[in-house]
């Protein structure tokens, strides 16, 4: 017991901290279209200098890995599964990525895009068979629209379709497709922009 209460706590910190907190003020932030104007002179680091880029990836998964075990949630079938222990695990989910949207940067109508986050969450969730397609999917989505919200969108639409057809137990998949679809949902009902943090390569440093 003591080792599952261990298990969750590690979870709750990585999964609830904010992305917001790992930015450094040598960063700002950018929606898709806006990438084409980054200074990319090899004289300072490149725009994706961003450590938070690629730890969020890792801290999607490990903090939901730590939480399917912590709950006792690692079963094939609903028979099997702790209800009251699922609905922690979706309450937490949702908690942790509404956190990670909230931004103090870019002034007003601007969410912070969890792309790594999400993905790192669905890998936690779905067999490779589903995940890795259903996040090919949404970056389809991505480039094919030209903004991050797409990237949530498409990737939730797909993970049901894609999840029937490779035969994934239902309650999986509601978790993956619900950690892809709420970033996406808060920026259309709160009508802000998801935009992702970059290095701010112009020498000036950006107030905190």
């Amino acid at each position: 017991m003591t080792s599952h209460w261990g298990l969750f706590a590690s979870a709750i910190l990585l999964l609830l901290f904010p992305a917001d907190r790992l930015l450094s003020s040598m960063v700002e932030l950018r929606s898709f279209d806006c990438f084409n104007s980054l200074d990319s002179s090899p004289r300072r680091r490149p725009w994706w200098w961003v450590p938070a880029l690629w730890l969020d990836p890792l801290r999607g998964f490990a903090g939901t890995w730590l939480l399917v075990r912590s709950l006792d949630l690692d079963v094939r079938f609903w028979s099997q599964l702790s209800k009251g222990g699922y609905g922690v695990l979706l309450a937490v989910l949702g908690l942790g990525l509404v956190s990670q949207v909230f931004t103090r940067r870019g002034g007003a109508g601007v969410l912070l895009a969890p792309i790594g986050f999400a993905a790192g969450m669905v890998a936690a969730l779905t067999p490779w068979s589903l995940g890795l397609p259903a996040l090919i999917a949404a970056a389809v989505g991505l480039f094919g629209f030209r903004q991050f919200g797409a990237f949530f969108w498409c990737g939730a639409l797909a993970l049901p379709l894609l999840g029937v057809a490779v035969g994934v137990e239902i309650f999986w998949v509601v978790p993956a497709a619900v950690a892809l679809a709420l970033p996406g949902f808060a920026a259309w009902v709160s009508g802000s922009t998801l935009e992702l943090p970059v290095r701010d390569n112009s020498g000036a440093r950006l107030s905190v």
